[in-house]
């Protein structure tokens, strides 16, 4: 809720980010799409463009190839849908429907399987599942990610050494966070504080104050107010460069951490209980906190305004 005072102008900047984010993101992720030039010479970037055919959609992220390659895309995490254990998550059965639309190019009523299209594979180019990780477009060289991110029907992922065109895919996030849309506008998927007594695995929103940092020459550790520490490995120290952990490091080294706004980030919670039981009786001690989120480039997190 806006302060009374000045609540005028707080709306006003509220709109205008968001008529930025959006025009902005248009045409970011146009940036995404192939060219004439790259579909004609099937080159481009780090990675290599192939010509393929989509046998099935496993998900809103992952797809079956003819030939059998399983490809998961790069830069965005959809809502699951269920197996094995997992349960069914909101948003997750209109993910793939839309997934499935974008890459027959029929709008919102997809034709039948198989989908001709065009793959964009990573610079590391398998997951430890054994997958295939790519960029994915439509047969005319659109980016299927850019138009799932913009309408909200996941969130965007940053892992290196994977990061062609996060940018875009950055700023298509952006157009639906500001309009609230899919999982932007779902309960399910709300920010979670990071001194809640209740926490669970998975991808998270997270929310939190920072309580303290502790710097090593191979981690910088980022210790949340609650059960919640961040860990940022310097493998990724390029990837992490900007305006946030400037202003950490900055009120670091002033000792005024305490004055920083609360930090806002997504990405995979991981329970570190289950880590064995040596870590599970420092968790018990109060020496260790019990979630750790891996921040692997700077599009993870933000500070948040000071209302």
């Amino acid at each position: 809720m806006f302060a009374k005072k000045g609540s005028l102008g707080s709306l006003f900047l509220f709109l205008l980010f968001a008529n930025a984010a959006v025009f902005a993101g248009v045409d970011t992720q146009k940036q995404c799409d192939l060219s004439p030039s790259v579909l004609a010479s099937s080159a481009h970037g780090s990675g290599e463009i192939e010509r393929v055919v989509v046998q099935a959609v496993i998900d809103g992220d992952t797809l079956l190839l003819k030939g059998g390659r399983r490809i998961r895309v790069i830069g965005i995490n959809t809502p699951e849908l269920a197996h094995h254990e997992q349960r069914l998550q909101p948003l997750a059965t209109q993910a793939h429907q839309r997934m499935l639309a974008l890459l027959s190019g029929a709008g919102k009523a997809p034709r039948a399987l198989p989908f001709a299209a065009i793959l964009k594979v990573g610079q590391d180019g398998k997951d430890h599942y054994g997958r295939t990780l790519g960029h994915i477009f439509t047969s005319k060289g659109e980016n299927v990610t850019t138009r799932l991110l913009a309408e909200g029907w996941g969130f965007h992922v940053a892992i290196p050494p994977n990061v062609w065109g996060a940018d875009c895919y950055s700023y298509a996030e952006k157009i639906a966070k500001a309009q609230g849309v899919g999982v932007w506008g779902d309960s399910y998927y709300r920010l979670k504080s990071s001194e809640e007594s209740i926490l669970s695995g998975g991808y998270k929103r997270i929310v939190g104050t920072i309580e303290k940092l502790f710097i090593s020459k191979k981690v910088i550790w980022v210790a949340l107010k609650g059960g919640v520490v961040l860990k940022l490995d310097r493998r990724d120290s390029a990837f992490h460069k900007g305006a946030v952990l400037e202003s950490i490091l900055r009120s670091h080294g002033a000792g005024t951490l305490h004055n920083l706004p609360k930090i806002e980030l997504q990405g995979w919670l991981i329970d570190r209980s289950t880590w064995g039981a040596v870590m599970a009786k420092k968790i018990k001690q109060g020496k260790r906190k019990r979630w750790q989120l891996n921040v692997r480039h700077h599009t993870q997190w933000q500070l948040r305004a000071a209302l």
